[in-house]
């Protein structure tokens, strides 16, 4: 019934079906049978070859309301005026400076809005000073996620997208266990990454988090969703900004886009709430880390 509901166009961030907390909206990924999905191929034709140029903060094309990100000293001076940019279904940038929509780039918008890829791209670009296109970091890397496909149409979009974004970089998979590897080895399916709620995950992974570093990160679990049986289902960022404090950065509904801070136990114990597991389903979060 619900699953209906969000058909034929799913490209956006939505609240996880059943969560026990509303406050946090995160089913964020692109999915759609009605026809963005092949202009999602189109773009993959044009952007296999095309991930971006690099440039300096201060040639990257930015909205009017993201300028002063130019001038940032730090990564957390260049992410704080995405902060408080609304949600917005399917909302993103283009490498023109454009607000427009990610499975509809004709589409352009005055105000600004995001959803957590759009958000994760258009910081990633500044991040990384390279201007990465909309037909680069949609491309499916595996030709696993079309029409039709057999764990459901983009099912593993988050996971294509920090691949995408990060390709040619000094990258690596953070693994459980002090372990890493090469985050294009696998699949959206495995490695998972780091268990959501396993208390050796939070014991463990703020001390992995490094400062003047990027960590992008795509939630996965398994799913009930009609036509699909596991998602990578929202994206952030992770960011140390001090030996105290780290944050998650991302998009969500309601509320924009907003920071978490991870290292506070209360913050912590919201944010776990707000994604609680679905009995046996189990969360997990792929993180890849690239230095800055």
């Amino acid at each position: 019934m619900l699953a209906n509901a969000l058909l034929p166009s799913i490209r956006f961030c939505m609240k996880e079906l059943f969560a026990p907390v509303a406050s946090i909206a995160i089913l964020c990924y692109a999915a759609d049978a009605s026809g963005q999905g092949n202009q999602r191929n189109q773009l993959n034709q044009r952007g296999q070859a095309d991930l971006g140029s690099r440039a300096s903060a201060l040639q990257l094309p930015l909205p009017p309301n993201l300028l002063a990100a130019r001038e940032a000293k730090n990564p957390m001076e260049a992410l704080a005026p995405f902060l408080g940019i609304a949600f917005r279904e399917d909302g993103g940038i283009d490498e023109h400076g454009k607000y427009v929509l990610l499975g509809s780039p004709n589409k352009k918008f005055d105000a600004p809005g995001l959803n957590c890829s759009g958000f994760v791209l258009a910081a990633s670009r500044l991040l990384l000073k390279k201007n990465i296109t909309l037909s680069a970091a949609v491309r499916d890397r595996l030709g696993d996620s079309g029409h039709g496909a057999a764990l459901g149409q983009d099912w593993d979009f988050g996971w294509d997208l920090l691949l995408n974004i990060t390709e040619g970089e000094k990258r690596v998979l953070l693994l459980p266990g002090g372990l890493t590897s090469d985050p294009a080895a696998g699949s959206g399916l495995s490695p998972r990454g780091f268990d959501l709620h396993s208390p050796s995950t939070w014991q463990e992974l703020p001390s992995r988090i490094r400062q003047n570093h990027l960590y992008l990160v795509s939630f996965n679990r398994p799913t009930w969703l009609q036509g699909y049986s596991f998602l990578h289902y929202h994206v952030g960022i992770f960011m140390r900004a001090s030996d105290q404090n780290w944050y998650l950065y991302h998009s969500v509904k309601k509320r924009g886009v907003v920071r978490e801070n991870l290292a506070n136990e209360q913050g912590r114990a919201r944010f776990l709430e707000s994604n609680a597991n679905f009995g046996s389903a189990r969360k997990h979060m792929f993180i890849i880390e690239v230095p800055l």
